[in-house]
């Protein structure tokens, strides 16, 4: 038996010995079943492993994909977003503010009105957005006429 730091090597002869001992022997033909099986099993704890040789397909291996290269430039790199010292120019402003004077609209603010029904607020959006794009007018004044007639 040999001996390493923090390992214990048996050798198979060795087990193979103790297996055959009087001190493992048994008394009776169920004990020495398993007496056998134990001695097997200890056999094939100290058997050499056997290595299976199987293609590995290199491009896989290899093949970089984007996260692989996200996850290696946050490992290697120390990249950090920094406020610029000193004081701000202008006045910080965290929260939109809105006056009534200024209107959101867009044709899809449009759509969800006519879909709920709300056909005046629709048809004034509409009205705002023939306004602000006048190449587009005649196409708004179709839609507000169509949703007249639906009236």
């Amino acid at each position: 038996m040999a001996q390493e730091k923090d390992k214990i090597f048996i050798l198979a002869s060795d087990v193979e010995y103790l297996t055959q001992s009087r001190r493992w022997g048994s008394e009776s033909d169920a004990e020495s079943h398993e007496q056998s099986a134990i001695s097997e099993s200890l056999k094939d704890l100290v058997a050499e492993p056997k290595l299976e040789l199987k293609s590995v397909d290199i491009e896989t291996l290899t093949r970089v994909t984007s996260s692989d290269i996200v996850d290696r430039f946050l490992r290697t790199e120390h990249h950090r977003i920094v406020a610029e010292e000193g004081e701000p120019e202008g006045e910080i402003i965290t929260s939109a503010e809105l006056d009534d004077e200024d209107d959101l609209v867009s044709e899809e603010l449009a759509e969800v009105y006519l879909s709920q029904g709300l056909k005046d607020m629709a048809k004034e959006t509409y009205r705002k957005l023939s306004l602000l794009n006048p190449e587009k007018s005649i196409y708004f004044a179709e839609i507000i006429s169509k949703i007249d007639s639906n009236n």
